[in-house]
């Protein structure tokens, strides 16, 4: 009988102590997901979420809300040529993973995405510029200088001895 109860309790035990470890590997597994979207923000902010902080600051929500709404409003302006060009991308992806491999089909699609997601930019920068008349002189100059800058993507590529390529500025208003 001694050796009965002692089973018994060996296994209430072991059951105690699965449940207790399954509850604790849960815990730490929710902990581990807290921690890392905690830690999200804590990160260095993109250069362009300190540029809208930086020129939004002392701005009431409801201007900030404004420029929100034009800046999403412009954007949704290009979206359609932007769909085109991801399409136009992924016919090239799929044909660059083909024999034979047709270099002229990928040229031209490339081509074509690139004259897309320029149109694109051209109707969102069409729509920023005419919607900024609306907007406080420090609001237009963070959507210029922001949102309508250059792209400098490639300058990189360009650079001569070590040096970044020179920066051309605007001329100035008259």
């Amino acid at each position: 009988m001694n050796a009965w109860l002692t089973d018994t309790r060996l296994k209430w035990i072991l059951a105690i102590s699965l449940v207790i470890n399954i509850f604790l590997i849960g815990a730490a597994v929710g902990a581990g997901f807290v921690v890392k979207h905690h830690l999200r923000d804590f990160q260095r902010p993109l250069a362009m979420q300190k540029a809208w902080r930086d020129a939004t600051a002392g701005t009431t929500r409801e201007e900030r809300h404004h420029i929100y709404l034009l800046t999403k409003a412009a954007a949704l302006s290009g979206e359609t040529d932007m769909a085109k060009a991801r399409a136009l991308r992924a016919q090239a992806r799929v044909l660059v993973s083909q024999e034979p491999y047709d270099a002229a089909q990928i040229a031209m699609l490339s081509e074509q995405a690139r004259s897309a997601e320029n149109d694109a930019r051209g109707k969102i920068e069409n729509a920023l510029i005419l919607n900024m008349k609306d907007l406080p002189v420090r609001e237009r100059t963070f959507m210029l200088t922001t949102l309508l800058r250059a792209s400098g993507r490639f300058d990189r590529f360009i650079a001569k001895d070590d040096k970044p390529p020179v920066k051309v500025d605007a001329p100035a208003p008259k």
